[in-house]
C-alpha cells in the first residue's frame, strides 16, 4: 500500500535583483493522493438506508439503520429486507442503540450489545433475537448481567473466539470448548476478529489476545481497523496523517494511506489486504 511519488524539479535563471522584495507567497495546500481507479464489478445496492453497524449471518444479514432520531434493526433473509423494531416496553432509545453494535451468534440469531441509560445511570445492553422479537438475554452473560451496572462491549459471532465485556468487571471468553474469564479493564475498545485471533483497537494501540489478557502489538494512534494475526499483521489509523502500519518479526512499518479516512480492513494473506476508505476500496497485492 505504498502512496504514489511526486516528482518536483527545479530551476534558476540569471536575473537582476528586484528594488523591492516581492510579497511572501503562500504555498499551495497539498494534493490529495491520487488512487488508483478500477473496475469493481457488478455492485448492488442491498439497503438504500443509513447504516451504522453491519452483522453477516450464515446465510442472513443484519443492520442497524439510523434514520434521523431513530434507529431500527433490520434483517435480510429470504432474499428480503424487514426492519425488526425493538418493543416500546424494552425502553431502548435511538441514542442507546447510536454506541451499540449488531452481530450474530452461534445460533444464526441476532444480538446486540453495548450501554443504555436508564434514569441518568449507564446500564448493559444485551437483547436477542429470537421467536419473531427482541428479548433481553441475561442468561447468555451470567454474572455480567447482576450490578454494578455498566456499559458491554466485545464481539459475537460463528467463530472462535466470542469477546462478551462489561466495563469495569469481567470478560466472558467463549470457545466451543467453555467458557473462561478474565479482567475487563477501566477501557472499552473495539474487538475485531481475524481469522481465529481477537483484537482489540484503543485510541492509541492494538491488542491481541494472548490466553486470558490482552498482549499489546503496537502503538498506533486511532486505530480503525486490523488484519493478521500475532506474527504478521496489518492496522489502519485514522489519526491526522493517516497511515498503515505492516508488522511482522518484531519490526512496525509505516505507510501513508492510499485513501483518506481509512477504516476496515481483510485480506487472504499479507501480501492480499483491502482497506476501505472515503474514497472507496484500496487493493494491497504483495
Amino acid at each position: 500500500m505504498s502512496a504514489p511519488s511526486l516528482a518536483v524539479t527545479s530551476g534558476t535563471t540569471d536575473s537582476p535583483a528586484p528594488s523591492v522584495a516581492p510579497p511572501p507567497q503562500k504555498k499551495p495546500e497539498p494534493a490529495a493522493p491520487e488512487v488508483a481507479q478500477k473496475e469493481l464489478g457488478v455492485v448492488e445496492h442491498s439497503l438504500d438506508k443509513p447504516v451504522i453497524s453491519l452483522a453477516l449471518g450464515k446465510p442472513r444479514v443484519a443492520a442497524l439503520v439510523s434514520e434521523g432520531e431513530q434507529v431500527t434493526p433490520w434483517l435480510f433473509e429470504n432474499g428480503k429486507w424487514r426492519a425488526i423494531a425493538i418493543p416500546e416496553r424494552l425502553k431502548v432509545t435511538a441514542s442507546d442503540l447510536k454506541t451499540a453494535r449488531i452481530y450474530f451468534g452461534r445460533d444464526d440469531k441476532p444480538r446486540i450489545m453495548g450501554a443504555r441509560e436508564v434514569e441518568g445511570q449507564v446500564r448493559q445492553l444485551y437483547l436477542r433475537y429470537r421467536g419473531g422479537e427482541w428479548k433481553v438475554e441475561k442468561a447468555e452473560i451470567a454474572r455480567l448481567a447482576n450490578d454494578p451496572p455498566a456499559a458491554m462491549w466485545g464481539l459475537l459471532g460463528h467463530a472462535d473466539p466470542e469477546v462478551v465485556c462489561k466495563h469495569g468487571d469481567q470478560c466472558i471468553i467463549k470457545r466451543l470448548t467453555g467458557w473462561k474469564t478474565m479482567d475487563a479493564g477501566q477501557k472499552m475498545p473495539r474487538v475485531d476478529l481475524s481469522g481465529k485471533e481477537a483484537f482489540a483497537l484503543y485510541d492509541d494501540s492494538v491488542a491481541i489476545l494472548d490466553g486470558l489478557a490482552w498482549r499489546e502489538l503496537a502503538k498506533v494512534e486511532a486505530p480503525r481497523g486490523m488484519w493478521g494475526n500475532a506474527e504478521e499483521f496489518w492496522i489502519s489509523s485514522a489519526a491526522k496523517a493517516p497511515k498503515v502500519f505492516h508488522g511482522k518479526a518484531g519490526k512496525l512499518d509505516t505507510f501513508p494511506s492510499p485513501v483518506s479516512a481509512p477504516g476496515g480492513m481483510w485480506g487472504t494473506g499479507p501480501a492480499d489486504v483491502w482497506l476501505a476508505g472515503a474514497e472507496g476500496l484500496a487493493h494491497y497485492a504483495g
